[in-house]
């Protein structure tokens, strides 16, 4: 008899669990900053499952109906098959009400200021039917059905494409804030533009430097030496490029493709480069580093134009032995070419980086390759640390 009981009390207890609360509010899931329409429709969601969902449950799903209804959100497949199933009969009369709207007509800024500036206005229509004429007191009759307001114009205007490079000084040019000072050569070859520096002797006999981009002259120094005068002028030439062109500050932790070769057979990998100016490639405690700086480094790469490598030379590894009159045979032309061609058509702005167990010829392949299909393409090192790296030329 006490298990009956037990039995009988379990079951009440789990009945009384199973059966929903429907005594909550619905109105105080309207937010302030919800649009009218949104709540309705949320609304009546609410209203129709109220009794086979509980609150919380049902609060989300009638929030993911609004957001798949007005913004089209996407969610698992599960949820928006659930979501679809449950809202067929609300959305269907929404979608028809919403048919029945007035639509909007947009018209630019510029023609509804000059409108209201004429005080023009819009004469009142009156719903009737076509061809339907009214009479005034006067027995003068206007037809309304075909008149037209010939001073309004068109409510539609045509926009024209903006261009964002018009009345620029230097037309399409634009600075890409990397490579210290071969930036604006390099970024004269991503706009397709020529770029000239010049030396002049002036009177006093001192060599000056001039910068010319698209054959238009945007900086000149002239210092105690030639190099002076080139860096002089490049600061300058940067300073003005900068407030006349659009610049681009590249993400100094990006993706670099590495690509090496390795019996005959090309094999890629992602590697992280840094390309902050803080970025020490040496420790500061390590002698060759304090020599340098000692004697007035500043950091970068070495030369006039800072194209000195920048990190430190390391072993040359080789995982191959082949004997002597082993025939290298070059690399396939077809696949150096299908690379080429992907890698434009990928949109991927990575960099592909050759590695040095590349020849010289199989360079000047990839060299011929990649110009062939609109690449940038520059070679950096000496001897048998060369490296080729290959630039999207698509983006």
């Amino acid at each position: 008899m006490k298990r009956q009981r037990q039995k009988k009390v379990d079951s009440n207890q789990i009945e009384g669990a199973n059966e929903l609360s429907t005594d909550w509010e619905i109105e105080k899931y309207h937010q302030d900053f919800e649009p009218d329409d949104h709540w309705q429709l949320k609304r009546r969601f609410i209203e129709m499952h109220k009794k086979n969902f509980p609150e919380d449950k049902l609060v989300c799903l009638a929030q993911v109906f609004t957001n798949m209804e007005f913004m089209g959100c996407k969610y698992p497949a599960e949820t928006m098959r659930m979501v679809a199933e449950l809202s067929k009969d609300v959305a269907k009369n929404f979608r028809a009400e919403r048919a029945n709207r007035l639509k909007r007509t947009f018209v630019t800024a510029s023609d509804a200021a000059e409108a209201r500036a004429k005080g023009r206005k819009t004469e009142p229509c009156i719903n009737i039917k076509s061809n339907a004429s009214i009479s005034n007191g006067s027995n003068e009759r206007c037809d309304v059905s075909n008149k037209t307001d010939n001073q309004l114009g068109p409510l539609t205007k045509t926009l024209k494409n903006i261009d964002l490079f018009e009345n620029l000084k230097f037309g399409k040019f634009v600075v890409f804030l990397q490579g210290g000072r071969n930036c604006l050569r390099e970024s004269a070859q991503r706009s397709n533009m020529p770029y000239t520096e010049k030396d002049y002797l002036d009177p006093s006999g001192r060599k000056g430097a001039e910068i010319y981009v698209n054959n238009v002259f945007v900086a000149g120094a002239c210092e105690d030496n030639l190099k002076a005068s080139k860096a002089s002028a490049f600061k300058q030439a940067l300073e003005i490029l900068q407030k006349h062109c659009y610049s681009i500050k590249q993400n100094p932790y990006r993706d670099t493709i590495k690509i090496e070769k390795s019996n005959n057979q090309l094999i890629c990998g992602i590697v992280k480069t840094q390309t902050s100016i803080d970025d020490k490639k040496l420790d500061a405690s390590n002698k060759g580093y304090k020599m340098m700086k000692m004697m007035g480094w500043s950091g970068g790469g070495l030369g006039s134009q800072q194209q000195g490598r920048e990190d430190p030379v390391s072993y040359l590894l080789k995982n191959d032995r082949t004997g002597l009159g082993n025939e290298v045979s070059n690399l396939d032309r077809n696949y150096c070419g299908q690379l080429m061609r992907n890698y434009r058509d990928s949109d991927d702005i990575r960099e592909l980086q050759f590695e040095p167990t590349f020849t010289k010829e199989e360079r000047a392949l990839l060299h011929e390759f990649a110009q062939r299909y609109g690449h940038r393409s520059s070679s950096y090192g000496q001897h048998g640390m060369r490296r080729l790296i290959v630039k999207n030329g698509a983006i």
